[in-house]
C-alpha cells in the first residue's frame, strides 16, 4: 500500500520543489553571471573605442592647425638660418684676421692688423653679433615653444590625473591655435587666481582648443574672444569656470538644442567632424563638471566651462 502519511507527502513535495528551485535559482544565476561578464566587455570595449574617437578627433584638430604651425616655426627656422649665415660670415672675417697676423713680421703687425680690421669692419662685427645671437636663440626658443605646446597636446590619453594650473592650460593652448586665430581675432584674457585643477591635461587641452578654434570660425576678420577665469562656490562645492566669449555669427535656439549631438555642425563640409562639442562635453562630464552655453545670432556666444576643485 502508498504510503499516505500526510507529513511525509508535504515533505517529500517541498523537497522536490526547493530541489527544482535550487536548480532554477543556479541556472538563472549562470546566466546572469554570464550577462554581466558580456556586458562587462562590451563597456571595456565602447571605452576603447570611445577613447581611440577623442584621440582621433584630436589629431584630426591638430592636422586642420598643421599649417599654421608649420608656418609659424618656419618663421624662426628662417630668421635663425639667416642670422647663423651671417655668423658664419663673421666668423670667417676673424678667422682671416687671426691667419693674417700670423703670417706678418713683427715690425709690421700693429699697421697690418689696423688695416685688415678695417676692411673687414670688425667694429661692426663685434657691435652686431649680440643682437645677432639674441635673436637666432629667441627663435629657436620659439620653436621649443611651439614643440612643447603641440606635444602637451597630442599626448596619448593619461592613465592618471595631475595637479594644473588652468591659466596656464590655456595660455598653452592659444599658443597651439595663434596662427589660425591672430589676424582675425582681437584676444582679451581675464585671470583669476584659481587652486591647481586635478585632471587629464591633453584632454582640458583638447576642450579648449576646440572652444577656440570653433570661435574663429563663428567670427568674421574683426574677431573678438574674451576667455575668462573665475571661482565660484555652487552649493557649498568649489567651482573653476572658464568663460569663452566669442562677437560671432551666435546660434539659432534650433542650432543651441543639437551643438553637443555627435556628428552635427554647421560648417562646409571637410571643415571639422562634427565630435569636437560632442567630445569636449564628453570629457568635461568625465572631470565632474559641465558646459553651458548661451547665444543670440548676430551677437556672439559664452561657453562656460564648470569643473570641480
Amino acid at each position: 500500500m502508498p504510503d499516505l502519511n500526510p507529513y511525509k507527502t508535504a515533505y517529500e513535495r517541498e523537497r522536490k520543489a526547493r530541489v527544482l528551485a535550487e536548480k532554477l535559482l543556479d541556472e538563472k544565476t549562470r546566466t546572469l553571471y554570464d550577462k554581466c561578464q558580456e556586458l562587462e566587455e562590451t563597456l571595456n570595449s565602447l571605452e576603447q573605442m570611445q577613447e581611440h574617437l577623442i584621440q582621433s578627433e584630436k589629431m584630426a584638430s591638430i592636422g586642420q592647425l598643421a599649417a599654421g604651425v608649420a608656418h609659424e616655426i618656419n618663421n624662426p627656422v628662417g630668421y635663425a638660418l639667416c642670422n647663423l649665415s651671417i655668423l658664419q660670415e663673421y666668423i670667417q672675417a676673424f678667422i682671416k684676421l687671426d691667419t693674417h697676423m700670423k703670417n706678418q713680421p713683427s715690425s709690421d703687425k700693429k699697421h697690418s692688423y689696423h688695416t685688415l680690421r678695417d676692411s673687414e669692419d670688425i667694429d661692426y662685427i663685434i657691435e652686431d653679433i649680440a643682437p645677432l645671437m639674441e635673436g637666432t636663440l629667441k627663435g629657436l626658443h620659439r620653436i621649443d615653444d611651439i614643440v612643447s605646446n603641440l606635444k602637451k597636446v597630442s599626448h596619448g590619453g593619461e592613465l592618471t590625473k595631475k595637479k594644473c594650473n588652468v591659466n596656464s592650460l590655456i595660455d598653452e593652448s592659444l599658443k597651439v591655435v595663434w596662427n589660425q586665430i591672430k589676424y582675425s581675432m582681437a584676444i582679451k584674457k581675464d585671470f583669476s587666481d584659481l587652486p591647481l585643477l586635478n585632471c587629464h591635461e591633453s584632454k582640458i587641452h583638447q576642450v579648449l582648443i576646440n572652444m577656440f578654434v570653433n570661435a574663429s570660425h563663428a567670427c568674421g576678420t574683426e574677431g573678438a574672444l574674451l576667455v575668462k577665469t573665475t571661482l565660484e562656490c555652487i552649493n557649498e562645492e568649489q567651482f573653476i569656470v572658464i568663460e569663452i566669449t566669442d562677437n560671432g555669427k551666435g546660434m539659432s535656439k534650433v542650432t543651441l538644442m543639437k551643438i553637443f549631438d555627435p556628428f552635427f555642425t554647421t560648417k562646409p563640409v571637410g571643415v571639422g567632424t562634427g565630435l569636437g562639442l560632442s567630445i569636449s562635453f564628453g570629457i568635461i562630464t568625465k572631470h565632474g563638471g559641465n558646459i553651458q552655453v548661451t547665444s543670440k545670432e548676430g551677437k556672439g556666444t559664452s561657453f562656460f566651462i564648470h569643473l570641480p576643485v
